[in-house]
């Protein structure tokens, strides 16, 4: 894998507003695919002289600049794919970049890492959808609104979106059945608390996964005929404070002793139990609380997390074999990889006999 600041060569029109040139804008002028392209600029097999001159006539017009680190990674055979992540990291993107890596490896394929910029302008997201270092390109959207999944489906670079669905907008997509693992964390809570003592404390309101948590859940409660009241749901962002700050507030108005919460990460989670520690409540025996992530810190706090597990690696593997797909198959039927999420029980919702 090869990580980079940004995906982008160095521009032959800086100046003019206009944006870079592309293998894909030569690859168009010249009526050819890609690979040629690819194959002309790095000689590494044999082009037609007639199709060689076209290509090279249109690289001469359009004024396009291969990067010498493309060059380098495309060699015989190879290809690189573009890995642009949120700027925030963790276990969540550490095991899917991992994922990734490896099915890319195996499929005989480079993978190239950045965090996507957000400017007030949003320049350095053109770049990195644009950019000509790239073949295809994996993008992780963590919001259902976020300007740059307009953009993405209107750049025509073969793309595969992760953690939103843009199915219906006509690109690949890989997401986690928040939907089932929700469903199996209020089902194992109810056991121990009636309905209007279960609270969901989410992440940000417009963050797709918290959306669909938020959704399964109050979807779980009207099963049973019980409509959630308002303060049974809560967004904030993914953090411990978050968690802290929510525990302390619901202490406060006596409701959190006899409760039971569902966070939508393991962050969240901690901070609860950090407030009902310090407001004398026992886990799980005064509050039980499950977490999303099944992230290291779910297994050293103590009592231990019970948390909903999410299978991040293999979303960064079904990720690139689609982008892949999608490659050798332009034409290939538009999917949404659903991959199932899973509940695991330890401490902090009930008491584990070993």
């Amino acid at each position: 894998m090869v990580a980079a600041s940004n995906l982008v060569k160095p521009d032959s029109h800086a100046g003019d507003g206009e944006h870079a040139v592309s293998i894909r804008d030569v690859a168009s002028a010249a009526g050819v695919s890609i690979a040629t392209v690819s194959r002309v600029v790095n000689g590494t097999s044999q082009v037609s002289a007639s199709t060689s001159a076209r290509v090279r006539d249109a690289i001469r017009k359009l004024g396009y600049v291969p990067n010498p680190l493309a060059q380098a990674l495309s060699g015989r055979g190879s290809h690189v794919l573009g890995l642009a992540l949120p700027r925030f990291h963790g276990e969540f993107m550490t095991w899917l970049l991992h994922g990734a890596d490896e099915e890319a490896t195996h499929l005989g394929y480079h993978l190239m890492m950045t965090t996507i910029a957000k400017s007030d302008d949003g320049h350095a997201r053109r770049q990195i959808v644009g950019s000509s270092l790239i073949d295809a390109l994996l993008v992780v959207i963590t919001e259902a609104e976020d300007p740059l999944a307009q953009e993405v489906a209107a750049s025509g670079v073969p793309t595969v979106i992760l953690d939103t669905d843009m199915s219906s907008r006509g690109v690949d997509s890989v997401v986690l059945d928040n939907e089932r693992g929700t469903r199996e964390a209020v089902e194992h809570l109810l056991r121990w608390v009636g309905p209007e003592a279960l609270y969901f404390v989410g992440g940000p309101r417009g963050n797709f996964d918290t959306i669909q948590r938020a959704k399964a859940f109050t979807e779980s409660l009207a099963k049973l005929g019980i409509t959630a009241a308002p303060e049974q749901v809560c967004f904030g962002d993914y953090s411990l404070d978050w968690g802290k700050e929510w525990g302390i507030r619901m202490s406060r108005l006596k409701r959190l002793e006899g409760a039971a919460v569902l966070a939508a990460n393991d962050k969240i989670a901690c901070g609860i139990i950090q407030a009902a520690t310090d407001a004398g409540l026992r886990v799980p025996d005064q509050l039980r609380i499950v977490g999303f992530n099944d992230s290291q810190i779910s297994r050293l706090v103590r009592p231990r997390l019970s948390t909903v597990a999410l299978p991040m690696a293999e979303m960064g593997a079904m990720a690139v074999r689609l982008l892949v797909r999608r490659i050798e198959d332009p034409s290939a039927e538009v999917v949404c990889s659903r991959l199932p999420t899973r509940l695991i029980v330890r401490e902090s919702s009930t008491v584990v006999n070993f």
